[in-house]
């Protein structure tokens, strides 16, 4: 009887584990994803906001490269979140990403 005890309780520990691994696991491949759409978008944004600026649009222009450090600071944040959670360069992996997918996209048209 003790050893069957001791078998489940053990038994219970390692799935516990297991899962609560898996569930981080899948944390920080969001969190990656997360990260190369908010590049995408800084990309987008800091392009725009160069146009604006050569045909003179100042204000436009200014909210554009607002919203381009406010990109900054969330990719910088979601980078160190994901070095916290052992992800080694979260940053070039995602711009590597970003960019492959990129010329996936023109490489269909």
């Amino acid at each position: 009887m003790n050893k069957i005890a001791i078998l489940l309780f053990t038994g219970i520990v390692l799935s516990t584990g297991a899962m609560a691994q898996t569930k981080a696991q899948q944390d920080v491949n969001m969190n990656q994803k997360v990260l190369t759409n908010t590049i995408v978008d800084k990309k987008e944004d800091k392009h725009e906001a160069g146009s604006d600026l050569a045909h003179f649009k100042m204000k436009s222009a200014m909210a554009k490269r607002r919203e381009v450090r406010r990109h900054r600071k969330s990719i910088r944040i979601q980078s160190e979140n994901l070095e916290n959670h052992g992800v080694s360069h979260p940053l070039a992996k995602s711009k590597h990403q970003a960019k492959a997918e990129k010329e996936m996209k023109e490489s269909k048209q």
